[in-house]
């Protein structure tokens, strides 16, 4: 192997190493080579972001359901608040008469015969009251704005009843628990003591008998019994009130139809009476010209919620007083 002279050697490595030397020329190549790059970057950033919010706005619309396939769901109307309205409805049973008792007077009623017994019962606990205001015309009871109605006539809007523990109502049941209520008053005042939650119900009336006379029958057979009060006695003839249970802890005064009266009893020539009959009331009415024979008309009323309604055709007999049976006589009950 030859030797390099020092001048080739040096020579030689002038060569390899001038190309990297910095000047100015090399500088300017590579800013130029920078700025070449710097301006296809911008425009080439832009054109992909462009591309890319394409791609979005496409995956957008395919994939977002079409309006025809949404469903709507209608509202739900509001629910609004609404006050129960009891239905009108006819007392209605099956079965035999019932009998009753009275409290207070120390007689006792049954339900279509005759019974005895008396007295008066206490409640286990303290009474609660329903306090109503007197009547003025007829025997009829106004209760105050916190009290059911007490009005008898059609489309009485009526609380509901109980169930009633038999059909038709025991003795002296009333509000249809299976145990006797207490029956009192105080002046012209009936006072009734449900056994069913103790409360107290009075009815005024234009005036009461003293002492009392009352009688408890189930008239309808429905399972609560009517409560029958004598209010007066004069010249033979005695009138009678008629109170009727149509909702819990509620009493009402039930009106006769036009031309009917609850009496009974003979006056010179005329007479009336009444007895429960077979899921009725009938009321005679007799005339006589020697007071002895009397013309006598039978007529029978239903009873319901509404009050008492004719029921069918009046029935006419003759009667000879006194060898005959008079059906001028308060046949309910004790009231016989």
């Amino acid at each position: 192997m030859s030797t390099l002279e020092p001048n080739e050697l040096t020579r030689l490595l002038s060569e390899a190493v001038d190309p990297i030397r910095p000047s100015a020329d090399a500088y300017r190549q590579i800013q130029a080579g920078i700025d070449r790059r710097r301006r296809w970057r911008l425009p080439a950033f832009t054109l992909g972001g462009m591309v890319m919010a394409a791609l979005i706005a496409l995956a957008v619309v395919a994939i977002r359901p079409s309006p025809s396939n949404q469903l709507v769901e209608p509202a739900a109307p509001p629910v609004m608040p609404s006050n129960y309205t009891g239905p009108t409805q006819a007392g209605a049973g099956s079965g035999p008469s019932g009998s009753g008792s009275t409290h207070g007077g120390g007689q006792s009623s049954g339900g279509r015969g005759s019974g005895t017994g008396g007295g008066t019962s206490t409640p286990s606990s303290s009474p609660g009251t329903r306090p109503t205001s007197p009547a003025t015309t007829s025997p009829t009871v106004s209760a105050s704005p916190s009290s059911p109605s007490s009005s008898t006539g059609p489309g009485v809007n009526s609380p509901p009843l109980p169930s009633p523990a038999a059909r038709p109502a025991g003795a002296g049941d009333i509000d249809g628990d299976g145990r006797s209520d207490d029956v009192s008053s105080d002046g012209a005042t009936v006072k009734v003591t449900f056994s069913r939650d103790a409360v107290v119900a009075r009815v005024t009336l234009p005036e009461i008998s003293v002492p009392l006379a009352s009688a408890v029958v189930d008239i309808d057979g429905d399972g609560f019994g009517e409560l029958l009060v004598q209010t007066s006695d004069s010249g033979g003839t005695k009138s009678y009130a008629l109170l009727h249970y149509i909702g819990l802890d509620t009493l009402v005064t039930v009106a006769l139809p036009t031309g009917f009266t609850l009496s009974s009893g003979t006056h010179t020539n005329t007479a009336s009476g009444f007895r429960c009959g077979d899921h009725d009331l009938e009321i005679s009415v007799g005339t006589s010209t020697d007071g002895n024979a009397f013309s006598v008309t039978t007529t029978a009323l239903t009873l319901s919620r509404d009050g008492l309604t004719v029921t069918g055709s009046p029935a006419t007999g003759t009667v000879r007083l006194p060898s005959d049976t008079s059906p001028f006589v308060p046949g309910c009950g004790s009231l016989s």
